[in-house]
C-alpha cells in the first residue's frame, strides 16, 4: 500500500526629505544639488545666471511667491496651492503643491524660461512632455494627472514621489545585482513607453527616480516624441517663428541647427549625427547609463566632446575594470546595446532586459529573481491613475520575454524530441498546451492587476502584493521551461506531473489572503532581497517536482545563507518548509522532520498561517507513514487540524491537509475516518474545479487504496479507471507512472473476474512500452502483464516473461514477484521452477511477522501454488499457522484475511477428502464474508463453489445446486463469460443437476 502525500538637478516630483521635514518646508531640508532652502532668498536668486535673469517671467514670479509667501493669500498654479519649491531641472521649476479638488499632494512643473531662448519653443516642449507622459500608465513611469496653462505659461501636474534620482542613489555603495535590478525596473518603464510609440530620447540616471519603498520610476519625457513619422533631429535652435501651438505638439519636430538635443554623454550615435532618435536610441542611452553605474566610469572618452563623439560613432566601448565583480555576460549585453548601428542592437527593450536577466552560468538562478524582486516591492505608482489611463496598461506578454515565447517553445520541442523521440509528440501534446494556458493566464492576471489599480479598484499595496505573487509564479514557470529544455532520461518521468503542478495563479488574485499576509520588511533593500529569495524558493519548488533535488537544496541553502534576509522570519519559515519538502522527496526523513519542525515553530511564533498549516500537515504525514509513528501523528492531529482550519479558503492547501489527515487516520487504524477525510478532499476539489490536478490525483489514489482495503471491488475498479484517464490527461499516455496505474486497474479487473479485459489493456499499454524511457516503468509493466497472463490461463508465457525480467534486474525482483513466479510455474507444470521460487518465498515468509499483511499476501500465493501443483497436504500447515497468528484480532482487515486463509484450508481439505474439517473452514469463511464483504464479491462465489463441491462429494445434490446456483449468480454479475472459476462453477452445477436426476 502506497499513500500519496499531499518572492544632477532634481526632476519631476523629487522630495529629498530630512527628519522633521513637512509639506510646509519646516526644518532645514536640502535640495539634491546642495542648496539650503532656509538660505536667504536673495543669495539663492543671485546664483541663477542667465541673460533672462531680469525678465519678469511667470516662473520667476511663482518662485518669488513661493519664497516670500503672503500669509493672507496662497500662491496658486492653476487650481493647485503651492507649498514649496522642490528644485529645478533643465526645462522647468518643480513645486510641491496641494490639489484641493482631489485632496492629494502633487508635483507641478512649470516652464523655466530663463534657460531657453524661445518662450514658445519651451512651452511646446513642455506640452510635448505632458502629452508623452499622459499616454503612459506603468508602475515604473511617473504618472501625469493634468496639464494646463496659467498666466501665459504651461504647467504639468503629476504624481508626487519621495526619493532620489539614481545618480544620488548610487553615491551609496551598491552591489552590482542591486544596480542591475534598479535599471531593469527603469528598462521596463522604457519598454512600456516604446509599446505605445513613445521614445524618451534623454534617458540618463538623473532622469530615473528611486523611491523610498524601492520603486524605480522613469521621468522627464521632455525630449520625447512619438516614434511614428520619421524626420531628422537636427541641431536644436530656438526659433520664434510666430506659429501657434498645435494640438499635436508631440508630433512636431522642434529640431533646428545649433543645439544638441539630449545629454551628450548618453546620446546615441544617431543623435550625435542629428538623425531621428528611436527605440534603439533609448537602448543605447540605457546601456551607457548602466555601464557607468556598474563600473564607475563612462564607456567612452570624456575629456572632450569631440573624443566622446568619435568613440560613440566608432563603437569604442572601454573594457570593464579587471577586478570588477560584474559577470562578463553583463558586459556583453551592454556592449551589444551600445553598437553604433541601431540594427545591431537588440530588437526591443524587452529583448535587452531578457538578455540581462538570463545568467548563462546557472540557468536555474536567473538575474530576474533579483531584478523582479525590486520591481515587486514597489511596482505600483504612488498616486492614483486617471481612469483614462486604464487603456494604457501595457500588455504583459512582454514580461514573459525569454521565458515563454515561440523561441522557447521550439527549444522545448527540440529538447524532448532529442531525448525521447518515440514519445515526444504525445508528451508535447499534453504539456505544451498546459504551459501555454498557464502563460496566457499569467498575462491576463498581470494585465487585470494593472487595470484594477488604474481604475482605482485596488490600492497600491494590493497591486504590489499581486505583482509580487505573480513574479514568483513567473519564476516557477521559467524554471519549469528550463527543466523541459535540459531534462535527462532520469527526470523525464517527472516532467508531466510537474507541469500539471505549477503553482496556482488564482492565489495572486485573492486580495483577502494577500492582504492578510505578514507585511514585507520596512527596509527597501531587505524587502527586495526577500522577494528575490521568494522567487528562488518558487524555483526550488519546481525543482522538487522535477526531481532535481540537489539543485533545489542549493537554492534553498542560498536563501538561508542570507542572514539579514532570513532575519525576516516569514522568509525563514518558508525556506525551511521548502527544504523539508525537498528532503522528504529525497528520502532523507530526519532532515525533512528537522525542516518541518523549524518551519512550523517559526511560523507559529509569528502567525504565518499558510506555512504553519502546510508544515504541520506534511509533518503529520511524515510521522504517520514514512517514519511509522502513527500514534504520535494521531495525537497531534487536533493541533494540525486547528492550524489548517484557519486556511480553509485556500482550496489546495486545505485539500492537502485533508489528504494527509486521511493518511494519519488510516495508519492509526481508523479507516472510516480516513475515508471521510478523503471524501471531503475529493468533494472540495470537485466543487472548486481542482480535482484534475496532481493533488486531486493523489486524493483518488489514496481513496482507491482504501476502497481496495474495504474490498469494494466494483468501486475500486471504477476509481482506478478514472485514475488512469486523469493521469493520461495530466501527464500524457506514456508517462512512467502509467504502468503502475494500469497495473492497479488490471488487478481490480481480475478481482471482478475480468482477466480478459485486463489482459487487453495491459497488452495495449505494453505494445508502446519500448517507447517509454523509464527502466522502472518497463519493469513494472512487464510483470503486471505477466501476472494478468497467468490469471488469464497462459501460465507458460507468464513464467517466461517473469524469468526474463528477473534475469535483467535481479535486485528488483523481490519476494512478491517470486510468489507470482511460483504460482505461474505450478500452473505451467514446471516443478523445478516452482521449487526454486518456493525456496525464496519460504525464506521471506520466515523473516516476516505473520501479522504483517505482506506475509499473508505471500502465503496465499504460496499455498495456492502448492494446491495447483497437487501438494495440498503441504499447504495446510502454513495456512493454519498464519490463521492462528491472526486469531483474536478485531481489525477488519485481519478478520477478512483470516477468513481467506480458512477458505484456502477448506479448498485443500476438500482435495484431501477431509470433508468435515473442510466444511467447518468454509462455513467460517462464508460467515465472515457475508458480514464484511459486498454481496457480489467474488470471494463469496468462491466459497460457495467450494461448499457446492463438498455437497457433491457427500451426494447432496439439492444443497450442491443451491450453493452453485448462488455462486454462478455472483460470478455472472461481474465476471466475463469465460472466466475460469465461473466455467468451473457451471460445470459443477451441471454435474449436480445430473446427479439430482439420477437420484
Amino acid at each position: 500500500m502506497r499513500l500519496e502525500p499531499g518572492s544632477a538637478p532634481p526632476s519631476i516630483g523629487v522630495t529629498p526629505r530630512s527628519e522633521g521635514d513637512d509639506d510646509c518646508g519646516a526644518g532645514s531640508p536640502t535640495g539634491p544639488s546642495g542648496e539650503n532652502w532656509d538660505e536667504p532668498p536673495t543669495a539663492l536668486m543671485a546664483r541663477r545666471p542667465g541673460p533672462a535673469e531680469d525678465s519678469d517671467s511667470v516662473a520667476k514670479r511663482l518662485l518669488k511667491r513661493a519664497l516670500f509667501p503672503r500669509r493672507s493669500q496662497p500662491v496658486m498654479i492653476g487650481r493647485f496651492n503651492v507649498l514649496r519649491q522642490l528644485g529645478q531641472g533643465g526645462m522647468g521649476v518643480v513645486y510641491a503643491c496641494y490639489d484641493d479638488k482631489l485632496d492629494r499632494k502633487i508635483a507641478v512643473k512649470v516652464l523655466h524660461a530663463e534657460i531657453v531662448r524661445s518662450q514658445k519653443n519651451a512651452e511646446a516642449r513642455l506640452l510635448r512632455e505632458a502629452q508623452a507622459m499622459a499616454r503612459l500608465s506603468h508602475a515604473n513611469i511617473v504618472a501625469v494627472h493634468d496639464v494646463g496653462q496659467t498666466e501665459g505659461t504651461v504647467y504639468v501636474a503629476m504624481e508626487f514621489v519621495d526619493g532620489s534620482d539614481l545618480d544620488a542613489w548610487l553615491k551609496t555603495p551598491r552591489s552590482w545585482q542591486a544596480i542591475a535590478a534598479a535599471f531593469v525596473q527603469a528598462g521596463r518603464g522604457l519598454a512600456a513607453a516604446h509599446r505605445v510609440g513613445i521614445v524618451h530620447r534623454d534617458f540618463k540616471p538623473q532622469n530615473v527616480m528611486m523611491t523610498e519603498d524601492g520603486t524605480v520610476k522613469v521621468l522627464d519625457f521632455g525630449l520625447a516624441r512619438a516614434s511614428e513619422g520619421e524626420g531628422r533631429d537636427e541641431w536644436l535652435t530656438s526659433v520664434a517663428d510666430g506659429s501657434e501651438l498645435s494640438s499635436s505638439h508631440l508630433q512636431s519636430s522642434l529640431t533646428r541647427t545649433g543645439t544638441v538635443l539630449g545629454t551628450p554623454a548618453y546620446m546615441s550615435p544617431e543623435q550625435h549625427r542629428g538623425e531621428v532618435a528611436n527605440t534603439a536610441s533609448d537602448q543605447f542611452s540605457f546601456c551607457v547609463s548602466l555601464y557607468q553605474s556598474l563600473y564607475g566610469a563612462s564607456p567612452f572618452a570624456m575629456h572632450s566632446y569631440e573624443a566622446l563623439r568619435a568613440d560613440v560613432l566608432q563603437g569604442n566601448v572601454a573594457p570593464p575594470p579587471v577586478r570588477s565583480p560584474v559577470p562578463s555576460y553583463v558586459f556583453k549585453v551592454l556592449q551589444r546595446g551600445m553598437r553604433p548601428e541601431p540594427g545591431a542592437r537588440f530588437g526591443s527593450m524587452e529583448q535587452l532586459l531578457a538578455a540581462l536577466e538570463r545568467d548563462p552560468r546557472a540557468k536555474y538562478r536567473r538575474v530576474a529573481a533579483l531584478v523582479a524582486s525590486v520591481a515587486i516591492t514597489g511596482a505600483a505608482s504612488a498616486a492614483a491613475f486617471r481612469v483614462g489611463a486604464v487603456e494604457q496598461c501595457p500588455d504583459a506578454h512582454a514580461e514573459l520575454a525569454g521565458i515563454w515565447e515561440p523561441a522557447r517553445a521550439e527549444a522545448v520541442r527540440a529538447a524532448l524530441r532529442a531525448l525521447d523521440p518515440g514519445n515526444a509528440d504525445e508528451t508535447l501534446a499534453v504539456i505544451e498546451p498546459q504551459i501555454e494556458r498557464y502563460a496566457e493566464a499569467w498575462v491576463q492576471m498581470r494585465n487585470e492587476a494593472c487595470r484594477a489599480h488604474a481604475e482605482g479598484r485596488q490600492s497600491m499595496q494590493v497591486f504590489d502584493l499581486r505583482t509580487a505573487c505573480l513574479d514568483q509564479r513567473r519564476a516557477a514557470l521559467d524554471t519549469m521551461v528550463d527543466a523541459l529544455t535540459t531534462a535527462d532520461a532520469a527526470r523525464l518521468d517527472h516532467l508531466g506531473r510537474a507541469v500539471a503542478g505549477l503553482p496556482r495563479l488564482t492565489g495572486c488574485a485573492d486580495v483577502e489572503a494577500l492582504s492578510s499576509a505578514i507585511p514585507p520588511p520596512d527596509d527597501a533593500e531587505i524587502k527586495a532581497r526577500v522577494q528575490q529569495h521568494r522567487e528562488a524558493l518558487a524555483r526550488a519548488g519546481v525543482l522538487e517536482q522535477t526531481a532535481e533535488i540537489r539543485r533545489g537544496l542549493q537554492l534553498v541553502d542560498g536563501v538561508l545563507a542570507d542572514g539579514e534576509a532570513v532575519a525576516y522570519e516569514p522568509l525563514r519559515a518558508e525556506a525551511y518548509l521548502r527544504k523539508a519538502g525537498l528532503s522528504m522527496r529525497d528520502g532523507d526523513w530526519s532532515a525533512a522532520l528537522a525542516g518541518f519542525n523549524e518551519a512550523l515553530w517559526t511560523a507559529v511564533a509569528i502567525g504565518h498561517l499558510p506555512v504553519a498549516a502546510q508544515a504541520s500537515s506534511r509533518r503529520g504525514y511524515l510521522l504517520a507513514y514514512p517514519l511509522s509513528q502513527p500514534a504520535q501523528a494521531h495525537a497531534e492531529l487536533p493541533l494540525i487540524a486547528a492550524f489548517n482550519r484557519r486556511t480553509q479558503g485556500d482550496v489546495d492547501l486545505y485539500g492537502e491537509f485533508l489528504l494527509n489527515a486521511g493518511t494519519i487516520h488510516l495508519q492509526a487504524r481508523e479507516p472510516d475516518q480516513a475515508r471521510e477525510s478523503w471524501q471531503q478532499a475529493r468533494t472540495l476539489l470537485e466543487q472548486n474545479d481542482r480535482l484534475e490536478t496532481p493533488l486531486g490525483l493523489n486524493v483518488l489514489l489514496n481513496t482507491a487504496v482504501l476502497l481496495a482495503d474495504a474490498e469494494l471491488t466494483e468501486e475500486t475498479a471504477a476509481l482506478r479507471r478514472r485514475i488512469v484517464e486523469l493521469s493520461e490527461k495530466l501527464m500524457g499516455p506514456r508517462q512512467a507512472e502509467r504502468a503502475t496505474y494500469e497495473g492497479m486497474l488490471a488487478f481490480a479487473l481480475i478481482d471482478l473476474g475480468r482477466p480478459g479485459e485486463a489482459l487487453a489493456r495491459m497488452r495495449g499499454f505494453y505494445a508502446h512500452l519500448s517507447r517509454v524511457e523509464s527502466k522502472r516503468a518497463r519493469f513494472v509493466a512487464t510483470l503486471m502483464l505477466a501476472h494478468v497472463e497467468m490469471m488469464r490461463g497462459d501460465a507458460g508465457a507468464a513464467l517466461h516473461r517473469m524469468d526474463e525480467v528477473r534475469r535483467a534486474d535481479p535486485e528488483s525482483f523481490g519476494p512478491n514477484y517470486w510468489s507470482w513466479a511460483m504460482l505461474a510455474a505450478a500452473m505451467a507444470g514446471d516443478l523445478p521452477a516452482m521449487r526454486e521460487a518456493q525456496a525464496v518465498v519460504r525464506g521471506a515468509l520466515d523473516e516476516l511477522d505473520p501479522r504483517d499483511s505482506r506475509h499473508t499476501l505471500l502465503l496465499r500465493f504460496y499455498a495456492r501454488a502448492l494446491r495447483v501443483a497437487g501438494f495440498d497436504a503441504e499447504s495446510v500447515a502454513p495456512l493454519e499457522n498464519a490463521r492462528s497468528a491472526l486469531a483474536g484480532s478485531d481489525d477488519r482487515a485481519d478478520v477478512v484475511t483470516s477468513a481467506r486463509l480458512s477458505l484456502g484450508l477448506g479448498q485443500a481439505r476438500v482435495r484431501l477428502g477431509e470433508l468435515d474439517a473442510a466444511e467447518r473452514d468454509l462455513h467460517a469463511a462464508l460467515a465472515t464474508f457475508e458480514r464484511l464483504l459486498p454481496p457480489r464479491h467474488l470471494d463469496l462465489a468462491e466459497v460457495m463453489t467450494a461448499l457446492g463441491e463438498v455437497a457433491l462429494e457427500r451426494r447432496r445434490s439439492a444443497a450442491a445446486i443451491e450453493w452453485l446456483t448462488k455462486a454462478e449468480a455472483i460470478y455472472t454479475s461481474t465476471a466475463e463469460p469465460d472466466y475460469a472459476p465461473l466455467v468451473r462453477a457451471r460445470a459443477l452445477l451441471d454435474r449436480a443437476r445430473a446427479d439430482a436426476v439420477e437420484q
